[in-house]
């Protein structure tokens, strides 16, 4: 036998405190009635007081270790219980343009967005969870799912390599995570965006109206400074910033506009990434807002709850208790 809460067996300290306790009452009434009445007078008064007086003390001394014991929660042999998982469906889309590289903020935009997304992740539970990369396309990497490893592996390789039309095509994203979302009740929608917001295509509305026509919430979170910074450029050995055709260095910004025209439009919030701990609060709070529904159920074999068998035993010594009275008010022979 196994017990699912063992820290209740603390409770079982009040039972030698409580026989100690009956012991030191019984001695003192003994000692008070000595006092006024002879002895053999009070046992012919009252025959049976000793007897019944132990008899009850073990009553509910037995009651009461029953009753911690159901507190245990005993768990014997296995049964079918049906699992049921309450959540919400979130699609993080990872923006991976080249602009994402810049180093304004530490150690890059990129590592700060990976890092949002890990951390955000292994905060859920019960929640399925998507992800999209993007820059000028847009590609589903997972579709909705509870297995948060294989999302989290992914993370740990992206980079602006894998996607060869470059730019930022917000509507792509969009467009990805209707695809992603097919089934999912209006209710139950969010779209967690990490991106410096920078818009090649210059279709925020469009991508608006897609998203609000879709009933997908957008969590847009900017990652990146206003003043900017280059874009690194790595050629093997040597490290170099991205130039325009007029040989000056290119600077990225943070477009919070975007972000936040994205967000606001759609019933979602825009997070500007500075703290990470006080943004992924921020989110999560949100996520936690969020309706929740019932998004399966399965079944599976776990250990068998005994516990009410303990607590029936538990009332049948309590009530025996309350049949059984301390003393005997008459007695058949005669003074």
């Amino acid at each position: 036998m196994e017990w699912g809460h063992p820290e209740n067996m603390i409770w079982l300290l009040f039972i030698p405190v409580f026989i100690g306790l009956g012991i030191y009452v019984y001695r003192w009434r003994n000692r008070a009635r000595r006092k006024f009445a002879d002895p053999e007078l009070v046992s012919r008064i009252f025959p049976g007081r000793s007897k019944n007086f132990w008899l009850k003390t073990l009553l509910i001394s037995f009651g009461f270790f029953f009753g911690v014991a159901a507190l245990m929660d005993p768990l014997y042999g296995e049964e079918e219980v049906q699992t049921k998982r309450e959540g919400t469906d979130i699609i993080y889309a990872l923006d991976l343009s080249n602009s994402i590289l810049a180093e304004d903020v530490a150690p890059s935009r990129l590592e700060k967005a990976k890092k949002i997304i890990s951390e955000s992740i292994e905060r859920l539970g019960g929640d399925r969870v998507g992800l999209i990369v993007f820059a000028g396309d847009a590609y589903m990497i997972s579709p909705l799912t509870t297995d948060y490893n294989s999302i989290l592996a992914y993370i740990d390789s992206a980079s602006p390599e894998l996607i060869t039309n470059q730019g930022t095509n917000f509507n792509s994203v969009i467009e990805r995570a209707v695809e992603m979302f097919k089934g999912v009740s209006p209710a139950g929608k969010l779209l967690v965006l990490i991106s410096d917001g920078e818009d090649n295509e210059g279709n925020i509305s469009k991508s608006e109206n897609l998203a609000k026509k879709n009933h997908i919430k957008i969590i847009s979170m900017g990652v990146g400074t206003a003043s900017g910074g280059p874009i690194p450029m790595d050629y093997g050995r040597f490290k170099e910033y991205k130039m325009n055709r007029y040989g000056e260095t290119v600077i990225s910004k943070l477009e919070e506009k975007n972000l936040q025209s994205l967000a606001g439009s759609t019933s979602g919030f825009y997070i500007h990434v500075d703290q990470t701990n006080t943004a992924l609060d921020r989110l999560h709070n949100f996520i936690k807002r969020q309706e929740k529904e019932e998004k399966n159920s399965s079944m599976s074999m776990g250990k068998r709850h005994v516990f009410q068998y303990f607590l029936g035993i538990a009332f049948l010594f309590i009530f025996i208790d309350t049949l059984t009275t301390e003393y005997k008010l008459f007695n058949n022979k005669k003074l």
